[in-house]
């Protein structure tokens, strides 16, 4: 039997015993911000992994992690789905993606098993989603696309452009907002990306 198909079905069990390696202070960060050290009997006690589980922690002088086995944080992430904890930050959008992205922190307990993936936005918030995608990509011009009348926008928005310059005024071109109004009255809820747009 392999030893990560060991370790996993054992991990199953012992969720709240992970630890994530704290490198400054040469100690573990488990489960509700508890802080352990592997025992110095241990056979991971020199070489000591990044992610740890361990069937025993006992405090004596100090909480010791005993009978310890090195596991990866993706074996983690299937085994825990029900107890993960997932945040997202930093949405924004992405011209080559033509989507809105976001990074995504998951942890366990309170220990980061995934510090920061870089998902797709719009299936967490559509709304947001939405809004960035109208003003980045529609307003603001931050799109490749093939759709004519986008091009046909982009070039009649540059001649109102060099009009107010020659004619030294600033108030022919519509601003941002109006828009934004503009696209928002008749572009659906579910249109959150290029994709969208595309099959709509």
């Amino acid at each position: 039997v392999p030893e990560q198909a060991v370790h996993t079905s054992l991990l199953s069990g012992l969720l709240s015993h992970i630890g994530l390696k704290d490198t400054e202070k040469n100690e573990y960060v488990g489960a509700r911000n508890a802080k352990f050290a592997i025992f110095p009997g241990s056979a991971l006690f020199k070489k000591q992994p990044r992610f740890v589980m361990s069937a025993e922690l006992v405090e004596t002088s100090r909480l010791w992690a005993r009978v310890n086995a090195r596991v990866e944080p993706e074996w983690i992430e299937p085994l825990a789905q029900h107890l993960l904890k997932h945040t997202y930050s930093e949405p924004h959008w992405e011209k080559d993606q033509a989507a809105v992205m976001a990074y995504e922190r998951v942890t366990l307990y309170g220990v980061p098993i995934i510090a920061q993936r870089k998902v797709n936005f719009g299936r967490i918030d559509q709304e947001a989603s939405r809004d960035l995608f109208i003003r980045n990509a529609l307003v603001e011009g931050d799109w490749r696309t093939h759709h004519q009348f986008f091009h046909d926008n982009r070039k009649l928005l540059g001649e109102v452009e060099e009009l107010e310059h020659r004619a030294r005024r600033r108030d022919i071109l519509v601003d941002d907002e109006t828009l934004f109004d503009f696209y928002d009255q008749r572009i659906p809820e579910h249109i959150v990306s290029g994709a969208h747009f595309d099959s709509w």
